[in-house]
């Protein structure tokens, strides 16, 4: 018999929300102080470290300051996975757009970060033109106590994008079986650490069904107060 719980995640038709605050440097000290202060993971560990950059998609982009970002960024990194961004259909033909990716282990998030400044500000371009991406995997823990909260079967996730402009596809798993006073006297002690708005109509909760299979989801909504 699996448990509820309740999800906060975007919806199919929005893959990504702006953060709070508008500058690399204040992003990355509120992103900071949310893994600190209510997750097992901190700024300097991230799981994954990507960054990519793309030629031209179209006339409105401008080829070769593209190629001078793609050949800067190689002669800084050294070679790159190079990928086609989509396939024409139904021919499945490589599009002519192509994405060149680095990939990095966590201790350089911050050179990476440092070059993307050093870089800034970015031409306009349909891809990128030059992208970081970096996620964090972590459990939710008690802001007030630190102590990690319990039942928790799934692993909360954070995805961030870096790059003309920046955003990031928050996946949180609150291990709690009902929207109770419990759940949201939680949830209003993470939202003043959370480095982008909690958009309240994102959260559901898993319905268990008489198999014990969790099939389907369904809103929750803050209790009226009265």
């Amino acid at each position: 018999m699996k448990r509820p719980y309740i999800i906060y995640s975007l919806s199919k038709d929005r893959t990504t929300q702006k953060f709070n605050k508008s500058k690399f440097q204040d992003i990355i000290k509120d992103i900071d102080k949310f893994l600190q202060s209510c997750t097992t993971t901190n700024i300097k560990q991230p799981k994954r470290v990507e960054l990519t950059a793309y030629t031209a998609y179209d006339d409105t982009d401008s080829q070769q300051v593209l190629l001078d970002i793609i050949k800067k960024t190689t002669d800084k990194f050294g070679q790159s996975n190079k990928a086609s961004v989509a396939y024409h259909y139904p021919i499945a033909e490589p599009h002519e757009t192509n994405q060149y990716t680095w990939n990095f282990s966590h201790e350089r998030l911050d050179e990476i970060i440092q070059y993307l400044l050093d870089n800034s500000p970015l031409p306009k371009s349909s891809f990128g033109p030059l992208e970081l991406y970096f996620t964090y995997d972590f459990k939710l823990t008690d802001p007030t106590c630190k102590t990690i909260l319990q039942n928790q079967d799934f692993t909360s996730c954070l995805l961030i994008w870096f790059s003309r402009g920046k955003a990031c596809s928050p996946s949180l798993f609150f291990p709690f079986e009902q929207a109770d006073k419990t759940f949201w006297n939680y949830v209003d002690s993470i939202i003043p650490f959370l480095p982008f708005k909690l958009e309240e109509k994102y959260l559901r909760i898993a319905h268990v069904n008489k198999q014990g299979e969790i099939k389907s989801f369904k809103k929750i909504k803050r209790p009226t107060v009265a």
